[in-house]
């Protein structure tokens, strides 16, 4: 079954209006869940933070680096709490069975202890679609922030899944982002000369983190690619298997 398994990353551009704090785009999550419920294999969901969790940590400098903060620790898990609750109520009403796993109990000494395989598996068994986020966690540093993408790679580590799609508010990785024809097919490493951009309220590292991330994964022997999460036609053929976007290959292609 879990070989079978998909991990579907919900990018925070994609479920929220990055543009706007705390600005839950509706619309977006209303057919997501359309997609999802038509996609009959067993899947796992990551979400970002988008205009929620980043920022706040953007507001109070909390990043990677560990904080004793509590304050400011608490807005951003509130904040987080917050979103995870919008798209789970959304994804319940359109008869997507999502069951939400807190990040911060998921991890111990930044690493997921083995005994969440079986649980996971469990979950997924009962036709469960198991869903979790970027969010603070705790060490014995204090707490620090944890990215969707990073959670993941750990969960590919775990579970070994056939497919990872990274689901975005562009069609893929652009060459240049201002011109909409250097979409890059294929990246086997970053010699790409890729240019970047600087998006609002985002602490994780953005699209640098997703490629590095989306390469480790790939070395695992894993398919990974990154779509468009807001084109519905091509989400489900990403899904699927079918190349729409740009996919990732890893040492052991």
């Amino acid at each position: 079954m879990v070989n079978k398994l998909t991990i579907l990353k919900l990018g925070g551009s994609v479920i929220t209006k990055k543009s706007k704090a705390l600005t839950f785009n509706r619309n977006s999550v209303e057919k997501l869940s359309n997609v999802i419920k038509k996609f009959n294999e067993p899947l796992i969901i990551v979400h970002g933070a988008g205009s929620f969790g980043h920022y706040y940590a953007k507001r109070y400098g909390i990043s990677s680096k560990p904080t004793r903060s509590t304050k400011h620790v608490v807005k951003i898990r509130d904040s987080m709490q917050s979103l995870n609750r919008k798209l789970v109520e959304i994804f319940h009403q359109n008869g997507v069975n999502t069951f939400s796993f807190s990040p911060i109990y998921m991890y111990h000494n930044r690493k997921i202890p083995n005994i969440w395989k079986n649980t996971l598996k469990k979950s997924i068994s009962f036709d469960l679609v198991p869903i979790t986020f970027g969010d603070v966690l705790l060490s014995n540093n204090g707490f620090y922030i944890h990215s969707g993408d990073l959670i993941v790679y750990d969960l590919c580590k775990l579970l070994n899944p056939k497919r990872v799609v990274f689901a975005s508010n562009i069609d893929g990785i652009y060459q240049n982002l201002d011109d909409n024809s250097s979409l890059v097919p294929i990246i086997k490493n970053n010699k790409n000369n890729l240019k970047f951009s600087k998006i609002n309220y985002d602490v994780t590292g953005g699209i640098k983190t997703k490629i590095t991330q989306s390469l480790k994964i790939a070395n695992l022997g894993i398919e990974v690619q990154i779509t468009n999460g807001l084109n519905s036609k091509n989400l489900i053929k990403a899904l699927k298997g079918e190349h729409i976007g740009t996919l990732f290959i890893g040492d052991k292609y």
